[in-house]
Parts: structure tokens; C-alpha cells; sequence
């Protein structure tokens, strides 16, 4: 099997998991078979660019980053902080905006510190 379908499968997996996703949900989605996305997803399948930008709508994802795991755009981090936060309570969130503030300092710190 090709190393980069593989990899290819494996960032398509790890979307449709953190989307929770069914294979058949993001197949239906895609307008594909559910086979096919099984191919996909394991590395046994290349996939031509209809599809891939129709998985990567479907995901959420930017087809850059199906390909080359390019690393997630802002909105797209924000939208997985989003929705790990909906389950939160306003106490929680409040708390763990805090530690992000706390984190964001000790890091501007740190890199301040190394350019000296």
C-alpha cells in the first residue's frame, strides 16, 4: 500500500471520529459508498478531487490538511474548542478560559525569555 493513502486515510478517520461520525453518515454525506470510504480510510483507495472536496465538506476540513496535514486554520480550532466547551457549565468555562489566559502568558514569558 502507498504510505501517503494511508496517511490520507488516517486524517480522514481521525475527522470523521472527531466529528462523530458513523462511516455511513459521512459516506451519505460524501455521496459515496460506504466500501469506498472503508478503502479510503484504509489506505487501500485513492480518491479523485469530487470526492475529496466532498469528504472535506462534509468534514468540516480543509482538503490541504486531508493531504498534507497541513494544521488546523483558527476557525477551525475554535470550533473544536466550541464544542468541547457545550458541555461544559458557565462555572467550567469560566475556569477553563482562566487556565487558557494563564497558558497564553506563560508562553508569550517563555518565548520573550529565549530571545534574550
Amino acid at each position: 500500500m502507498d504510505a501517503e493513502l494511508i496517511k490520507i486515510g488516517a486524517r480522514v478517520k481521525q475527522a470523521r471520529l472527531a466529528k462523530h461520525l458513523t462511516q455511513m453518515q459521512l459516506a451519505e454525506a460524501a455521496n459515496i459508498s460506504m466500501s469506498f470510504l472503508s478503502n479510503i480510510e484504509n489506505g487501500r483507495q485513492s480518491m479523485n478531487l469530487r470526492v475529496l472536496i466532498a469528504i472535506s465538506n462534509a468534514l468540516n476540513v480543509s482538503a490541504d490538511w486531508l493531504i498534507k496535514d497541513i494544521p488546523h486554520s483558527a476557525s477551525m480550532i475554535a470550533e473544536e474548542i466550541e464544542n468541547e466547551l457545550s458541555s461544559c457549565t458557565p462555572k467550567e468555562r469560566e475556569a477553563i478560559l482562566q487556565l487558557v489566559q494563564l497558558m497564553k502568558k506563560s508562553l508569550v514569558s517563555l518565548k520573550e525569555s529565549c530571545e534574550e
